[in-house]
C-alpha cells in the first residue's frame, strides 16, 4: 500500500499524518519525514503518483471571502489530483458539513440529506466531491467544524470572553457542532479500507452553552448580551478587509446557524469516537491559559 498525503502540514493534515503512514506531497521541503516534492502541474502529479494506492487529499482553502483561492484550491487541485491518480487508486477527501447549507433540510441531518450550499466555500468542496467521485474507489468525509490546540483563531473568542467583550449572535439558542481535530484524524486509518460518504461532526450544543462552558473554564461570567446578525457580519465585512481577518461572515454564520448532525454511521463503519464538546471546550481553554 502506498498513501500519499496532500494538506500534510495544515492543521488536520498534521494530525492525520500521525495517525497514517502516509507520505507527504509538498511544494516545498518542510522537514516532514519522506516527504516527495512537486509543483502539482499535471505532469509532476502523474509521475508522482503512478504508484499510488491510497490519497488522502485534505489540501484545500478555508479563505471563506476569496472565492478564486477557493476555485483553485478546492476545485482546481481535486481535478488534477483525480485526473493524475491510477484509476483504482482509492481517494479520501476532506469535505465539509457546509455541503449542506445554514439551513438544513432536516434535523439532524445525515448523509442521505439533500446538500444545499449557499457560499462560495461551500459550493467549492461540493463540487470537488462531485470530482471524487468519478473514482470507483472514493471515501468522502463531510467534517464538522474543527478545533483542537492548534486552531489558535479560537483564542480571540475566548479572550473576548475572557474580557467581557463577546457579543451572543442572535437569541443563542442555536445549535452547532464542533469536532475536535484529532477525533477527526482518529478515523483516517479506517478510511482506507472503506468507501462511500460518511459525516463526521461531533455533538451539537446551543451557542450559549458553549460560551457558558469556555466563561467557567476562564474563570470569568459567561456573555449574556446579544447582537443582530445582520448587524455582526457587516463588522465581519470590513474585518474581511484586512489581510488576515480575525472575525469573517462565515465565522458568524457559523456561530449563528442551528445546525445538529447525525455522525453514527462514523461511529458505526470507521470507530469515530467524538469527546463530548464541554471538554473539548476546556482542554482549549487550559491551552489558551498555558499561552499567555
Amino acid at each position: 500500500m502506498k498513501t500519499y498525503i496532500t494538506g500534510a502540514t495544515g492543521r488536520l493534515g498534521r494530525s492525520a499524518l500521525a495517525k497514517v503512514d502516509g507520505i507527504p506531497l509538498m511544494r516545498k521541503a518542510s522537514g516532514l519525514p519522506n516527504e516527495v516534492l512537486t509543483d502539482f502541474s499535471e505532469s509532476s502529479l502523474k509521475e508522482t503518483l503512478k504508484g499510488a494506492t491510497h490519497i488522502l487529499h485534505l489540501a484545500g482553502s478555508v479563505k471563506t471571502w476569496d472565492r478564486a483561492a477557493l476555485e483553485q484550491a478546492n476545485v482546481e487541485l481535486t481535478r488534477k489530483i483525480v485526473e493524475c491518480s491510477p484509476q483504482d487508486c482509492h481517494i479520501v477527501f476532506a469535505s465539509s458539513i457546509s455541503v449542506y447549507g445554514k439551513k438544513l433540510a432536516e434535523i439532524p441531518a445525515n448523509e442521505e440529506t439533500p446538500t444545499s450550499p449557499d457560499s462560495d466555500y461551500a459550493r467549492t468542496k461540493l463540487e470537488a466531491e462531485n470530482l471524487v467521485k468519478q473514482k470507483k474507489n472514493h471515501t468522502i468525509l463531510r467534517i464538522g467544524t474543527l478545533y483542537g490546540p492548534q486552531f489558535e483563531d479560537y483564542f480571540n473568542v475566548l479572550h473576548m470572553i475572557e474580557k467581557h467583550k463577546m457579543k451572543i449572535f442572535g437569541d443563542g439558542s442555536n445549535r452547532i457542532s464542533f469536532v475536535h481535530v484529532d477525533d477527526c484524524a482518529a478515523v483516517f486509518p479506517k478510511t482506507l479500507k472503506k468507501t462511500g460518504t460518511f459525516i463526521v461532526s461531533g455533538p451539537s450544543a446551543t451557542q450559549r452553552q458553549i460560551y457558558t462552558y469556555a466563561a467557567h473554564s476562564l474563570g470569568v461570567i459567561p456573555p449574556s448580551s446579544s447582537m443582530p446578525i445582520w448587524l455582526a457580519k457587516l463588522f465581519a465585512r470590513l474585518e474581511e478587509t484586512k489581510k488576515k481577518p480575525k472575525l469573517t461572515r462565515e465565522h458568524i454564520s457559523i456561530l449563528s446557524a442551528d445546525r445538529a448532525f447525525d455522525y453514527s454511521k462514523a461511529q458505526q463503519e470507521l470507530g469515530f469516537d467524538p469527546r463530548p464538546i464541554k471538554r473539548g471546550i476546556e482542554e482549549m481553554v487550559s491551552e489558551y491559559l498555558s499561552r499567555k
